[in-house]
Order: structure tokens, then C-alpha cells, then sequence
């Protein structure tokens, strides 16, 4: 008979042995998934351990069982974003989640969490039933709680709900926009969304997604899924090499091969939108709302892609933040504000992480940029380094490199 003790052992051993293997893979940041994990005992342990294995670390809970003492810990252990899932106002919540008070438990939990200076996100899941209350779940959680930031998660195929429709997604952004306008919370829709599908203007309220990319999920017996939603693993990093695995097993992600011709040759490309929108029987499919490949025609395909050429360049006139980024001001000793790291992939590229903001791909100049915002130079001297190493490097590629990276 095998002791509830001694299976959670194993369990926290073979996760700590994870650890050591995406280490040695050389990845950057971890994400404590679920399920719930805090319904793990050992996940203290495991978090001390990702720490000292210098993992970034972020958290995505229901924060019912997180008390004062684990979000002193999460604290120490480096952890400064995470995201806390709320179903709607406290009667609709608890009603989900089958558990009264867990709102509340929740609440609590994003308060404590802000208060030890770890920036919290709602995470929202609209459907039929709640679809029209948005806004105001979100003023009420700006007004009475502070919150300021809101990812409103896109609903995939459930058979326990009624599936939202384009015309639904469509009046979400509306209410996504009126709550970013009005209410001035950071507020996106955060799983991909095919843009061409969406008005222009709201182009800016949809996020990218890197799922089988730039991040895939590790279960705790090691199974490697391209995606959160889907149940089929392409391989077991315990018994394959992360490389391989990432480099074979993802290689018709890359390659786009599930995607439409129009999503290929798109000038506004967006990833085709999600994966698994139409369900989890396929490893990748192109997103619901455009066509399976063998659906679409070139003539089909070119006049779409030049239909959203047109859009793009009137999203980049209108809506695009580069007048923003032209104006972000670099300070007389420029810093990075968040922690980071890097590696070299090749000869002049090298793959970036900044906390909270995602990967980005640097030059050697960028690299090097990067190495140089402590807080302990000038700009000019920044620039008079840079001229040392890259001789052909101007002032102003220095100049926009410094901003994209504060």
C-alpha cells in the first residue's frame, strides 16, 4: 500500500528533476499552473527550487488557499506578476466554482498579493450567461477592490457551455474598448484572435499568442503539450531531450502548415488566431473563425491578404502606438525597470526575456545595449561604448533601442 506521503514525495522529486532538465535547457521562465497547484503540498519546495534554479516565476491560481505567510513566500522567491481567475461578481463566482466564499477568498488573496508589491491580473472568462455583464464586473472590481488590470480569456470548445459566436466576440471588444476608455484599466483579450475577423480599432485589444512557439506546458510526469487546452502530448521531456522535443515535435507549428494560405502570406499576420478554438481532437487547427486549408484558394487567399495590406497601413496611420514610442522619454541614466534573461542563439542574434513583457529577439547591438542599462550610464556614454564594438551603429538605431527595452 503506497502512503499518501510517499506519493507526494515521488510526485516533488520528479518535479524537481523537471526543473533540473528545462534548466539545463536553458529556459527562462516557468509559469505554476493548473489544475490549482497550490492543492499540491510540496509546491512551497518546488518554488524554492525554481528559485534557486534562477527561473523567472509567475503564478496563474484561484487564490482560494493562498493565506498571508505563502504570499510572503511567493514574494521572497522572486515572483512579481501572477494571475488570480475570477468568474464574475461574488454570487455568479461562487455559483461557478460551487463553493461559497470563494470570491471573497479570492479577493483577499489579490489584496495581499498587491500589498507585498506582486501585480496581479483578473482573469475573466466570458460565455453566453455572463457575456453581457463585463463592464460592469469590471467597474465594480476597479471601484471596490483597485483592481487595475484585466485579461479576458477567450472561451474554447466546452461541452458544458453554450459556445460564443463571432457576433459575441465582436460586442466583447466593444466592452473591452468602453472599459479601457472609460474606466482606464489595462484591460485585452487575451487568448489569440485572428485579426482579420476584427475591426481595425480593436486591434490593440488582442494579444499574441506563443503557445507551441515560444511556450508550451510541462504536466508533473514530465508530459510536454503544445498547449494548455489540449489534452495530447507530443512527448515526455523525462524521456526525450527538451531540444528535441521542442525542435521536432513543434516543427508544423512553425512551419504554419494548419494554417489557411491567407494566414500565410497575411501582411497583419497574427499566428492564424488559436490553435484549439475547434476543439482538442486535433494537435493544430486553424482558428474557428477562418478556413481549414484545404477550404481556401490562392485567387481566395491573395485577395484577403491584400484587402488586409490596406488595413494594416490604416492600423499603423490611426491606431499604432509607434507615435507613443517615438515620444517615451529615456532618462539621463537609463535602466531596465524589470529583470531579464538571455542567451545567444547565433552569431548575431540572441533571445531576450524582460519580466512581464515576453521574449523579444536582439541583434548583437541590442545585446549589448541591454548589458549597459544599470543606471550608471548616460545615454552619450552608451552611445560612445556602442561606437567602440559597432563602429556603423548611428545614434538613432542606439537611441530606439535604449526605448524598446525600458
Amino acid at each position: 500500500m503506497v502512503r499518501n506521503d510517499d506519493l507526494m514525495n515521488t510526485k516533488k522529486e520528479r518535479l524537481l528533476r523537471i526543473l533540473d532538465v528545462l534548466a539545463e535547457a536553458g529556459v527562462f521562465q516557468i509559469r505554476l499552473f493548473g489544475g490549482e497547484f497550490t492543492v499540491f503540498k510540496a509546491w512551497r519546495e518546488v518554488l524554492k527550487y525554481a528559485h534557486e534554479k534562477r527561473f523567472l516565476i509567475s503564478f496563474v491560481s484561484n487564490g482560494f488557499l493562498l493565506d498571508e505567510e505563502d504570499v510572503e513566500l511567493l514574494s521572497k522567491y522572486g515572483v512579481k506578476d501572477c494571475t488570480i481567475s475570477v468568474h464574475g461578481p461574488a454570487e455568479v463566482h461562487d455559483r461557478i466554482t460551487r463553493v461559497r466564499g470563494s470570491f471573497d477568498r479570492a479577493m483577499r488573496s489579490f489584496k495581499l498579493l498587491e500589498e507585498r508589491g506582486i501585480t496581479v491580473s483578473i482573469a475573466y472568462t466570458p460565455i453566453v450567461e455572463n457575456l453581457k455583464h463585463v463592464y460592469n464586473f469590471v467597474e465594480l472590481l476597479k471601484t471596490k477592490y483597485e483592481v487595475k488590470h484585466f485579461s479576458i480569456s477567450r472561451l474554447f470548445n466546452d461541452n458544458r457551455y453554450k459556445h460564443l459566436k463571432l457576433s459575441d466576440y465582436h460586442y466583447l471588444l466593444r466592452e473591452i474598448e468602453k472599459c479601457h476608455l472609460q474606466l482606464g484599466v489595462n484591460i485585452s483579450l487575451a487568448d489569440s484572435f485572428p485579426r482579420c475577423q476584427v475591426p481595425v480599432k480593436h486591434w490593440r485589444y488582442l494579444s499574441y499568442c506563443s503557445q507551441g512557439v515560444g511556450f508550451a506546458q510541462v504536466d508533473f510526469n514530465g508530459n510536454l503539450k503544445h498547449c494548455s487546452a489540449t489534452s495530447k502530448p507530443i512527448g515526455n521531456l523525462l524521456e526525450s531531450s527538451v531540444q528535441d522535443l521542442w525542435v521536432e515535435k513543434l516543427e508544423a507549428a512553425r512551419k504554419l502548415d494548419h494554417l489557411p494560405k491567407s494566414c500565410k502570406i497575411c501582411p497583419i499576420f497574427c499566428g492564424g488566431g488559436c490553435t484549439v478554438s475547434r476543439g482538442v481532437d486535433h494537435q493544430f487547427a486553424p482558428d474557428e473563425f477562418i478556413p481549414w486549408p484545404m477550404d481556401e484558394g490562392w485567387i481566395d487567399a491573395i485577395l484577403k491578404a491584400g484587402f488586409n495590406r490596406i488595413r494594416r497601413i490604416i492600423f499603423s496611420i490611426f491606431y499604432s502606438n509607434q507615435k507613443e514610442f517615438s515620444k517615451i522619454s529615456i532618462p539621463i541614466y537609463p535602466k531596465v525597470g524589470q529583470r531579464y534573461r538571455i542567451r545567444k542563439e547565433s552569431e548575431n542574434v540572441y533571445l531576450c526575456m524582460l519580466e512581464g513583457s515576453g521574449t523579444k529577439s536582439l541583434s548583437a547591438l541590442g545585446a549589448h545595449v541591454l548589458a549597459l542599462l544599470t543606471g550608471e550610464h548616460t545615454l552619450d556614454s552608451i552611445m560612445e561604448d556602442c561606437r567602440m564594438s559597432f563602429p556603423r551603429c548611428t545614434r538613432q538605431e542606439v537611441e530606439d533601442t535604449v526605448r524598446s527595452l525600458l
